[in-house]
């Protein structure tokens, strides 16, 4: 059934949300069966399309045993459920390393790649405290990406990496970001990504993983960002599902209050959720789903995310239209 599903990808026009909308029809085990029955729900769909793709998919089947990739379907038990809550999740997931971690809470750490020498050490803090029980994950790119996931000359163990590239990431992802891949790899971390090994990463490709960030995460915290700058992409992705928002509070010192790259944290300190919703520049028929809103003050502010990460689940949320 991978095979289809792969082959599907290549289709234009068959995005993530329409196999998700019709992922249970990949409960057959009957090829002709699946075949039939999208090709009468999508006139974009033929069955000489999927045939021609086919070969391509085969490719990449390949391609993935022989680095040592797992391709992971959304119909298979093992699909992170909180991934499967996204409007939109990838239809297939390229992992390379300690799938084990997906079990774990896994706690976004976003913020600028044009980030001061303040905000890396607070990211550094943060990443080495919540990598002890949890699981980071970010981008692996520079700033606050790899400040929060660097230790000395390596990484924190239990780091998952989504990378906007494929996995054979000294071909695919910036110099940096195959440094720290492959330093994740060899602390037994885990290396996540939508699109099939030898692709390239592009301008857009890194918008569109963020969402994959957003969707493995029970909490989300941002270390520094402008209003206007790229986090914002996870943080509105994140923000529909109901979870735990944390960020970097540092109000009185100096910098903090006045740098145009803390000027999202102190957005948040002034409006609260209104401040997400404005970073997240929400249209008045979109709602901003956020179960906790949590600034960072100090050490003892961590503990507030973990507790909060033992609750159960309940349906207590703010909503803004």
């Amino acid at each position: 059934m991978i095979r289809i599903l792969l082959a599907l990808s290549k289709i234009p026009g068959i995005a993530d949300a329409f196999i998700k909308k019709n992922v249970s029809v990949f409960n057959s085990n009957n090829t002709d069966e699946i075949i039939n029955y999208l090709v009468k729900i999508n006139d974009k769909i033929t069955k000489e399309l999927v045939s021609e793709h086919l070969e391509w998919a085969d490719r990449v089947i390949q391609r993935c045993q022989d680095l040592d990739i797992h391709i992971l379907p959304i119909y298979h038990t093992e699909y992170p459920s909180k991934l499967r809550e996204l409007s939109n999740p990838p239809a297939v997931l390229y992992l390379r390393g300690n799938m084990s971690l997906l079990n774990k809470d896994i706690i976004s750490l976003i913020g600028t790649r044009k980030s001061t020498t303040l905000a890396n050490n607070i990211a550094n803090k943060v990443g080495a405290h919540f990598s002890i029980n949890n699981a980071l994950c970010n981008g692996l790119v520079d700033g606050i990406d790899r400040h929060s996931v660097e230790n000395g000359d390596t990484v924190f163990r239990n780091t998952i990496g989504i990378l906007s590239g494929g996995l054979n990431f000294h071909h695919t992802s910036s110099k940096i970001t195959s440094e720290l891949a492959e330093k994740v790899l060899k602390e037994d971390g885990l290396l996540i990504s939508e699109v099939e090994p030898d692709r390239k990463e592009d301008q857009f490709s890194g918008s569109k993983a963020s969402r994959i960030q957003a969707g493995l995460s029970s909490a989300l915290i941002l270390i520094q960002s402008s209003i206007d700058g790229g986090s914002k992409y996870t943080i509105k992705a994140f923000s529909k599902l109901n979870r735990i928002v944390g960020y970097i509070s540092f109000t009185g010192n100096k910098e903090y209050d006045s740098d145009i790259n803390f000027s999202a944290n102190r957005t948040f300190d002034m409006l609260g959720l209104e401040g997400v919703a404005k970073m997240c520049d929400v249209k008045k028929n979109t709602s901003i789903c956020i179960k906790k809103l949590i600034p960072i003050h100090s050490l003892q502010d961590y503990d507030i995310i973990i507790n909060e990460l033992k609750k159960k689940d309940d349906n207590s949320s703010f909503l803004f239209y």
